[in-house]
């Protein structure tokens, strides 16, 4: 059991180092679609930090609590982090005032979604998607925002919307991320390493390259361990 215990554990750690690296890219995005230039900037430094202080939390956490057996009747914290909420109130009021702008749309999915609340950021991207047309980006993020609200299962309709995304924009950065974090979710990682590497070659600076390059070196260790 403590072999098993120990490879979950790293399993939710690599997942989580991933997940802040996508919530911190949507960050910077949101910031930058709602012009918030009068903030001060942050050190990119601080994200990373964060990042790891978040995974060794949790696995010191898991290793102390010894609930192995209850590892997946874990339940979503209605908690909001006050930032976050007012993120979301921000963007809130910007759809209400504009509700056909585009932007405004998805700075609020995108805020809903760093907050956990999936089914509203899936009705929000729903709407998005009537007013602009079927657009890759926006698939992507409703295909994580679907996953995610399904507890991290792969549900027959988050795949038709992966597979939209792909057939509009083959390296859809989102898409990919959470393809890559199911695998490796799942122990399957040549395949999650597979899309990291993909998004490494066609994704330029818009990715979180370290947190990537740390996610494939975890997976390659795993394979190396068989």
């Amino acid at each position: 059991m403590e072999t098993g215990m120990v490879s979950l554990g790293l399993g939710i750690g690599i997942s989580l180092l991933v997940f802040v690296a996508y919530i911190y890219w949507q960050h910077m995005r949101l910031n930058l679609v709602m012009g918030i230039a009068q903030l001060p900037n942050m050190s990119s430094k601080v994200p990373f930090a964060m990042g790891i202080v978040l995974v060794l939390l949790t696995l010191a956490i898991y290793s102390q609590t010894g609930r192995f057996r209850d590892w997946d009747q874990g339940r979503l914290d209605e908690n909001i982090d006050y930032l976050v909420a007012a993120e979301i109130t921000k963007a809130s009021r910007w759809a209400q005032s504009e509700p056909q702008n585009t932007l405004a749309l998805m700075a609020l999915a995108q805020a809903y979604s760093a907050g956990g609340l999936y089914s509203d950021a899936v009705r929000t991207l729903d709407k998005l998607l009537e007013i602009g047309g079927e657009d890759a980006e926006v698939l992507g993020a409703k295909a994580n925002a679907l996953y995610y609200r399904e507890l991290r299962q792969m549900t027959p309709e988050t795949q038709e919307v992966i597979a939209k995304a792909l057939a509009l924009s083959p390296f859809e950065p989102q898409t990919h991320m959470l393809l890559a974090a199911d695998a490796y979710l799942h122990a399957r990682n040549q395949e999650a390493i597979d899309h990291w590497q993909l998004l490494l070659k066609h994704n330029g600076d818009s990715i979180n390259r370290e947190a990537i390059n740390n996610a494939i070196a975890k997976a390659q260790s795993k394979m190396n361990e068989r």
